[in-house]
């Protein structure tokens, strides 16, 4: 499964002074994570590409952030066991659309829990100046 996740979103832009307990620790002070892409079902096909057998399951969004601050896009690789269970609210599409509320205050607990940790991961940096 690959996942990418903005690692720097404003808690301002998702929740109120009451949430703050719950939110999921961005990079920065006062920041929050958002799931930009989760594919599933990558296999390594001819010529050692990826291919791949299903569709997103939380549709890609390309980085666009809003201010001059820098977002940290990372990406994080993990393995995939036959017979792994998508959690509820992914098969029930709560995060396909780009658009979606429920892609802030991402956390990738409940995979790293039935998978194990990230085989690969890297990040870029990117800002709106």
């Amino acid at each position: 499964m690959i996942f990418m996740l903005d690692l720097n979103i404003p808690d301002s832009d998702v929740t109120t002074a009451a949430h703050y307990n719950s939110l999921v620790p961005g990079l920065a002070v006062n920041t929050t994570t958002r799931l930009h892409w989760w594919g599933g079902n990558y296999t390594i096909g001819k010529h050692g590409l990826f291919a791949n057998s299903s569709d997103a399951i939380a549709e890609y969004t390309a980085p666009r952030p809003r201010d001059s601050t820098n977002h940290t896009y990372t990406l994080y690789l993990f393995n995939q066991p036959s017979g792994y269970n998508l959690p509820k609210e992914a098969l029930d599409g709560t995060y396909y659309s780009q658009t979606t509320a429920s892609r802030f205050n991402f956390s990738l607990a409940h995979t790293v829990k039935e998978v194990g940790e990230p085989v690969a991961a890297t990040y870029f940096l990117s800002n709106n100046p």
